[in-house]
């Protein structure tokens, strides 16, 4: 795999940012939507017309778009994991751009899976 590894490592590194940045587009474009007046028809009209859903979405098509990219190069169990690297980035995006608590347990808990995705990446699959 060589030369591909760093090739689906920079293609995830994409694949997670584009992930993140609609996650958070999409939480707050929901919240935002929140209020809307109405019944369900209402409401999905406000969700589908709300610009940050729309980027949102738009943002988890661009990460599905690398995921496929990453999967042509690598095998499911490497490049999967690499997807948990969102969890860390998102917790910030939380806390800083959606301004939400995140307590100690959450953190640490992320820490975790942080540390999980470091082992599958550059663990026993660098010796391949």
């Amino acid at each position: 795999m060589g030369g591909d590894r760093g090739r689906v490592l920079l293609i995830m590194l994409a694949a997670v940012v584009a992930l993140t940045l609609g996650e958070t587009a999409l939480a707050r474009g929901m919240k935002q939507t929140v209020g809307a007046a109405g019944g369900w028809l209402a409401q999905a009209v406000a969700v589908a017309r709300n610009g940050w859903v729309a980027g949102g979405v738009a943002l988890l098509g661009l990460h599905l778009a690398l995921y496929l990219m990453a999967l042509r190069r690598a095998d499911l169990s490497f490049a999967l994991p690499l997807t948990a690297a969102s969890y860390p980035l998102s917790a910030l995006m939380a806390r800083h751009f959606l301004r939400e608590e995140i307590g100690t347990t959450r953190w640490l808990g992320t820490l975790l899976i942080t540390l999980g995705v470091a082992i599958v990446a550059f663990g026993e699959g660098a010796r391949r």
